[in-house]
């Protein structure tokens, strides 16, 4: 029966995604963007659940542009979850307690990344990467192929803004 309900959830979602292909024209964010639709509605539900009217800000990070919710109150979702959790990305929403530092930001936007990538396969491609790392007796969380590629993105971003460029315009607002 669940694989009756997520071929039709596929079904769907590549109707949906070869018409939006036709009626969009070029390779821009617009194009792209369409992908995260799922995790940003998911996102939306999860912020004005928590009693939070609009996103603290928007960043634009280059090729990706991140929704960014820095608030107290979300707390009351990370509470629903089975590990103590920094932040969380919900298609192009970050959620985080209080301000983003640099290196998590750049964590979380690669998670962006992989929403838009692969869209609403999202959330079950992510789950059955931790099913696979814990059936081979590894940590479901750390072993993750998504988390490892977040950290991996994240160490290099790092690495690359300390090696002369500066203090990030993140940096700056959280030390001032």
């Amino acid at each position: 029966m669940i694989f009756y309900w997520a071929a039709l959830i596929v079904d769907g979602w590549l109707a949906v995604k070869h018409a939006a292909r036709r009626g969009i024209p070029g390779q821009g964010r617009l194009r792209s963007g369409w992908r995260c639709l799922p995790g940003d509605l998911l996102g939306r539900v999860v912020m004005f659940g928590c009693g939070i009217p609009a996103p603290t800000r928007e960043q634009d990070m280059g090729d990706v542009k991140a929704v960014i919710v820095e608030d107290a109150r979300v707390g009351r979702w990370f509470r629903a979850h089975a590990m103590p959790i920094e932040a969380q990305t919900l298609g192009r929403y970050v959620f985080s307690r209080g301000p983003l530092p640099g290196h998590t930001l750049a964590h979380e936007v690669e998670h962006i990344r992989q929403w838009e990538k692969l869209g609403p396969l999202f959330l079950p491609a992510y789950f059955c990467a931790s099913a696979v790392a814990m059936l081979r007796g590894r940590r479901p969380y750390w072993d993750n192929r998504f988390e490892e590629a977040a950290r991996t993105r994240a160490d290099r971003d790092a690495s690359t803004a300390t090696a002369g460029h500066g203090t990030s315009e993140d940096e700056t607002r959280l030390t001032t």
